[in-house]
């Protein structure tokens, strides 16, 4: 897939282990795929967030895990595969959020 990569969201991920790598690259993927719109930049010193007319994704990986923060879960959904955002887990069954499944077992 190819897509405008910023390098400071490289530089972020290229820094990570090599699990959350792959969690990382996954989610950067599906985002982009979604939308090819979506572009990256960096947040608060060092987070890669992807936005579009506001904030749509943002990531963190920590010691253990990666953090996939998801913005306005209210997206169009053609498929009907994800339930309705008035629901406590609005985006469940969206294609992104596969990629928060990813931990790793100490």
């Amino acid at each position: 897939m190819s897509y405008a990569k910023d390098p400071r969201v490289d530089d972020y991920i290229s820094g990570l282990p090599d699990w959350q790598q792959a969690v990382c690259n996954e989610v950067r993927d599906l985002v982009h795929a979604a939308d090819p719109e979506v572009e990256e930049t960096i947040k608060r010193s060092v987070q890669p967030y992807f936005v579009m007319n506001g904030n749509v994704i943002a990531l963190l990986a920590t010691k253990d895990h990666v953090n996939v923060f998801l913005y306005d879960p209210t997206v169009s959904d053609p498929d009907g595969s994800s339930p309705p955002a008035t629901t406590t887990r609005p985006a469940a069954r969206s294609p992104i959020t596969r990629a928060t499944r990813f931990r790793r077992e100490l």
